[in-house]
């Protein structure tokens, strides 16, 4: 080391100003680490942070999406009863049948065709073995009730020509 003739140690000044460098380019690294460690740390609670507020966040949407659901189908429902009963209303002005008045009028004819089914039935039956006579003219000449099916059977024979002779002649 050189003394200058001033009496200044030149060569420990700038040792202790190499030094003082080194220490703010090391206090410098160091902050840049402490940032980054502590950006990392403050990036990690944020996250921390944020994820009850989005389920939060996420619920809330859910409760407004539910909400409009359920008024858009109660909406719905209002219009499709209002044309319904607009319907019925037009319909019944025109004397035009609504779908009740059908299913009533199907039930009826149901009913009335059994019925008439029970009458045919019991009208077969009663007169299974009468024959009808009937003049040149048409009308009934005689009734016959044959006591047993032979017999039945031959007065059949015996009165189907004159029947169809008859019928043939009032044409």
């Amino acid at each position: 080391m050189s003394l200058i003739p001033t009496g200044i140690n030149i060569g420990g000044a700038v040792g202790r100003l190499t030094g003082v460098g080194r220490n703010l380019w090391l206090a410098g690294v160091g902050a840049v680490a402490e940032v980054t460690e502590a950006g990392r740390d403050t990036f990690d609670r944020l996250v921390e942070r944020g994820k009850p507020v989005e389920e939060k966040q996420r619920q809330m949407v859910q409760k407004v999406t539910g909400r409009a659901t359920q008024t858009v189908r109660e909406a719905g429902k209002l219009v499709q009863d209002t044309v319904e009963h607009e319907s019925r209303g037009v319909l019944k002005r025109l004397n035009v049948m609504t779908r009740d008045d059908v299913k009533v009028l199907s039930s009826r004819l149901n009913s009335l065709s059994k019925k008439v089914d029970e009458v045919v039935a019991r009208r077969q039956a009663a007169t299974a073995g009468v024959i009808e006579i009937v003049t040149p003219e048409g009308e009934a000449a005689a009734i016959v009730i044959p006591e047993t099916p032979a017999a039945a059977a031959r007065a059949r024979k015996t009165a189907a020509p004159r029947a169809t002779r008859a019928r043939k002649a009032s044409r």
